[in-house]
């Protein structure tokens, strides 16, 4: 309800209980304009820029540009396997991906926190602290209505560090419920999805107010109770509640049923009636067993009107490899 409401409710030991406003565009570019003010502060003051750490650091051999190259390969690498792995059917090949897919982000992060360690304090980590004061004094409220500030600029600028650095993470771990598993967890849930059937993919209708005054949680919330409303109904059968109740499997049955249809249609212009390699449960999430749903494919049928097999060659062709 968080999200539908704008804010989050939460507390402090010593500021007690108050309401913390979601972002949205005004105060995006707010933050903004703030950050840039920072940044020129920070320069004037003689922090280095990131940039220009970055070059001592490989002056001292500290840094290399083989590793910046490493990062920007394993960040490829990730969204190039993510996309393969969009095109398989087979649950074991997804799986093998899935396992390189995390090995390679392990390695990233690894890399990234090596990087973010050596560059230490920089114009760009100062404005980035100074953006998260700020955030705080401008996003929390006393009251529901979120009109009376918690602070006046005075009693802020008192605030000792401990109790700033308090806020601040108490901010984050608010914010943390919002991640991207979490939204998508909200927007596949039935109350959110019974609701939003009945506003016709209209924003306006459903929160009651114009789109540019919406929260980016809002926004964002709203864009993907529209993706998995399209994939829903494009499905060829009613997903199992286990798979509603997880957005990542629902996306991967959606991609494998779409993948199924290429497999039907390479077997309809060739002699191939099975996926080598395909255990009953991948055959049941492509629709090709006799117990399928009504609407899917019979490969028991198709077997007894045709002969041979699908290899994984042909496997590959249909994903454009």
């Amino acid at each position: 309800m968080d999200v539908l409401r704008g804010y989050s409710t939460t507390s402090h030991l010593k500021f007690g209980k108050f309401f913390l406003k979601h972002l949205d565009l005004f105060s995006s570019e707010m933050i903004d304009e703030r950050k840039l003010e920072y940044e020129n502060h920070a320069k004037s003051r003689g922090l280095p820029t990131g940039e220009e750490k970055l070059e001592d650091l490989k002056k001292e051999e500290l840094w290399s540009d083989e590793k910046d190259q490493k990062l920007k390969d394993d960040e490829k690498l990730i969204r190039s396997l993510t996309l393969t792995k969009s095109k398989f059917v087979l649950k074991a090949d997804m799986d093998s991906i899935q396992e390189q897919i995390e090995k390679t982000a392990q390695g990233l992060a690894e890399l990234a926190y090596e990087k973010d360690q050596l560059l230490g304090y920089t114009v760009e980590t100062y404005a980035v602290k100074k953006i998260n004061e700020f955030f705080i004094y401008r996003t929390a409220f006393k009251d529901e209505s979120l009109e009376k500030p918690l602070f006046c600029k005075e009693e802020f600028e008192e605030i000792h560090e401990s109790d700033i650095t308090q806020l601040i993470n108490n901010y984050n771990q608010v914010s943390s419920a919002f991640n991207e598993k979490n939204m998508k967890r909200i927007a596949l849930s039935s109350f959110f999805l019974n609701s939003y059937y009945l506003c016709k993919d209209n924003p306006s209708i459903f929160f009651g107010k114009p789109i540019i005054n919406l929260t980016f949680n809002q926004s964002e919330l709203f864009s993907l109770g529209r993706y998995f409303k399209s994939i829903i109904s494009e499905l060829k059968h009613e997903p199992d509640a286990e798979t509603m109740a997880d957005p990542d499997k629902l996306i991967e049955l959606f991609n494998v049923s779409k993948n199924s249809e290429k497999i039907k249609q390479k077997m309809d212009e060739s002699s191939a009636t099975t996926v080598v390699g395909a255990t009953q449960e991948d055959m049941k999430r492509m629709g090709l067993t006799s117990g399928a749903p009504d609407g899917a494919i019979s490969l028991a049928k198709a077997a007894a009107e045709k002969g041979g097999h699908l290899n994984m060659e042909d496997l590959i062709k249909l994903h454009g490899e």
